[in-house]
């Protein structure tokens, strides 16, 4: 009799064990998935998931060609190359002379007659390199960013036209009386150009944030010749965030060591393009 009823307890016992089993699967899968939802979501808001951490990788490295055309013509152009790499966290400026030779045609003249589409050519055969994007600025557009960066400290060297030397504050009005001084040997005035644009992308006088450069372009986009897009733009954002979120990137600038004279131009040779590619990371 004992042995009859163990074995009914037995049986009662396994039902009801198996019923709440199906009902913890049946209720608490559903309930820990609404949780995991949940968390993910916070987790998103915050930043937190593992697909809102940006990696650079050498996809994200660039090399653009700026120019700057005065809307006084007898002024000269600026030519500048930007090459930046998200990796290192670093921002390299390289000067072009307007006296730096392709072939037996100065830059200077190649950008009058083409523009900086053939100006874009020259650069990439001179510099054994190839530009990715480029962007020429006239006074407007060129103010807005310059503006939109802080503007910079810098010291004006003696006999510059219309400025006191010294170091001083200057916005984009005294940047482009710089930059297109007459009185400005040309040697000298490349080298201040790389110095200027470095020295405010670093920072030195206000603080870069990408937001400041986001502001910079989308005031800038419609003002400039350019063939970014914003398609471009956007694949890069993250790039340009992962730069300026950090207080230790760099920004800093070279000039190429050239040969000759600004009669008969000046001309890279193999060395000299080497150790550039070597100091800027330019490809």
């Amino acid at each position: 009799m004992a042995l009859f009823k163990k074995r009914k307890k037995e049986s009662v016992a396994i039902p009801f064990l198996i019923s709440m089993v199906i009902t913890l699967l049946v209720i608490g899968i559903p309930v820990f998935s609404l949780y995991n939802q949940k968390v993910n979501k916070n987790m998103g808001s915050n930043g937190e998931t593992a697909d809102s951490v940006f990696m650079p990788t050498e996809a994200n490295d660039t090399t653009i060609l700026f120019s700057y055309t005065p809307n006084d013509k007898s002024l000269r152009p600026s030519f500048m190359i930007l090459r930046t790499s998200a990796m290192s966290k670093s921002l390299t400026f390289i000067p072009v002379s307007n006296d730096l030779l392709c072939g037996s045609d100065k830059m200077v003249n190649i950008f009058k007659k083409g523009g900086i589409i053939e100006l874009t050519k020259a650069v990439n055969k001179t510099f054994d390199t190839k530009i990715d994007r480029y962007v020429n600025f006239d006074d407007n557009s060129l103010s807005v960013l310059c503006d939109a960066l802080g503007g910079v400290n810098f010291n004006i060297p003696e006999g510059l036209k219309g400025l006191n030397a010294g170091t001083q504050y200057n916005d984009s009005s005294f940047i482009i009386a710089i930059i297109t001084n007459p009185k400005y040997a040309e040697d000298a005035r490349t080298v201040a150009l790389g110095n200027i644009f470095a020295d405010m992308l670093g920072g030195t006088t206000t603080k870069i944030t990408a937001d400041m450069l986001e502001y910079a372009y989308e005031k800038d986009i419609d003002l400039v010749e350019t063939d970014i897009t914003a398609l471009d733009y956007e694949n890069q954002k993250k790039a340009v965030e992962y730069i300026f979120s950090s207080t230790q990137y760099v920004s800093t600038y070279r000039v190429p060591a050239a040969k000759g004279n600004a009669e008969q131009g000046l001309s890279l040779d193999k060395d000299a393009l080497k150790q550039l590619k070597a100091d800027s990371g330019l490809k």
